[in-house]
């Protein structure tokens, strides 16, 4: 348990918490991993004996629910699950060669392009929604923090710095007047929050789930804000493969991406089951477990460049990230080209659906996008408007 002056005390920057799981300098550039080197087969093979994914603990996790229902074996793959604390964590594993494959998250897979880590990131998963409303501000049920005006000077608690709870919030001071500097961050682990909360230790917790559900559940803890209500529409997921991985085995990869786009429908489609999923995944009581928010994953699984922009600039705005030379470049080489090699196929393979969704997300406002919306389409998305 997380004592009154840990929780309060951490001298470190969201940019130097990011950093510390970053900081790889050229070393992680000059790493060259062979086939061998990756525990697979010999290059001549067009799919690995064995693939290891990294993976965090939320629900946002695609690769949870497609372990639960077979979607990779179903592809002819064979998988193993690296278990890591965070985003930042992951892409450390994929920067030196440990895994081939991981789920860091949007926000961390910007930040190791930014770093010239040799990763491509085409898809998206997890997306917070005005339907399917995910992260939140949450305070106890005898709070007298009423509205987003009332949290100006309170104490917030979050698990990590330049998450994107933490990024989120010059957003939410664009849309109600209150943003980082008009709060007190403090830093507790997601298991802890509840209790925290519920001893008085934070005046408020700004957390996702299944953190939020326990608070709601367990100590009547109720909603501030949703993110969902100044943000509309934040992906959160996305699947990130080392290039070298890609470039050997490029039907592995599009494999991978076929199971990940099958197990976004099926998401969507059994939302009781994916709970009682990630519930068991993520060590929550069955009691809890039917409460968990999830958010709505992408039906076509590829990544919308409206958010993955706006997450760019909140990293800016943040400054998690300083801003890079060109950007254009450098979403078109993560993520635009990558899903016009790995995703685009893979999705030609499985057919694509109609995503009403998805449609409204790339029509939605995004608060931190200096140009209009419009300007960000890829010209699949272009397509996709036109039909």
């Amino acid at each position: 348990m997380t004592n009154k002056n840990e929780a309060v005390v951490n001298p470190l920057s969201r940019r130097e918490v990011l950093g510390a799981g970053l900081r790889l300098g050229g070393s992680a550039l000059a790493v060259t991993i062979s086939a061998r080197a990756l525990g697979l087969s010999p290059a001549i093979a067009k799919v690995p004996e064995e693939i290891v994914i990294g993976q965090v603990p939320f629900n946002t996790q695609v690769t949870i629910y497609a372990e639960a229902i077979g979607a990779l074996k179903e592809e002819g793959l064979s998988v193993q699950y690296m278990k890591a604390v965070g985003g930042p964590a992951v892409i450390q594993a994929l920067a030196t060669g440990s895994i081939p494959v991981g789920e860091p998250g949007v926000a961390p897979a910007l930040i190791a392009a930014a770093h010239k880590i040799p990763l491509v990131s085409p898809a998206l998963g997890g997306i917070g929604t005005p339907t399917h409303p995910f992260s939140r501000i949450m305070t106890l049920a005898d709070s007298p923090i009423r509205s987003v005006a009332d949290l100006k000077g309170k104490k917030i608690a979050l698990h990590q710095r330049g998450v994107m709870e933490d990024l989120v919030l010059p957003a939410l001071k664009i849309s109600n007047g209150v943003g980082p500097q008009d709060v007190e961050i403090v830093l507790i682990p997601s298991p802890n929050q509840p209790q925290v909360l519920s001893q008085g230790l934070v005046d408020a917790i700004f957390a996702n789930p299944p953190t939020d559900a326990v608070a709601e559940q367990k100590f009547n803890a109720r909603t501030v804000v949703n993110v969902s209500d100044f943000v509309p529409y934040l992906g959160y997921g996305t699947f990130s493969f080392r290039q070298d991985f890609v470039d050997a085995y490029p039907d592995a990869a599009r494999r991978l991406m076929k199971a990940w786009i099958r197990t976004c429908r099926w998401v969507d489609d059994n939302a009781a089951q994916a709970n009682a999923i990630a519930g068991a995944a993520l060590g929550i009581t069955k009691e809890v477990r039917p409460h968990l928010r999830l958010p709505y994953f992408a039906r076509n699984g590829l990544a919308v460049l409206p958010n993955v922009w706006h997450i760019y600039y909140m990293l800016v705005a943040g400054k998690v990230l300083d801003p890079v030379d060109d950007p254009g470049s450098l979403i078109e080489q993560s993520v635009v080209e990558p899903a016009k090699r790995i995703g685009l196929p893979a999705l030609d393979a499985v057919g694509q659906q109609p995503d009403p969704e998805v449609i409204a997300m790339l029509r939605a406002p995004y608060p931190l996008l200096p140009n209009p919306v419009e300007t960000y389409y890829s010209d699949w998305e272009r397509a996709l408007l036109r039909t």
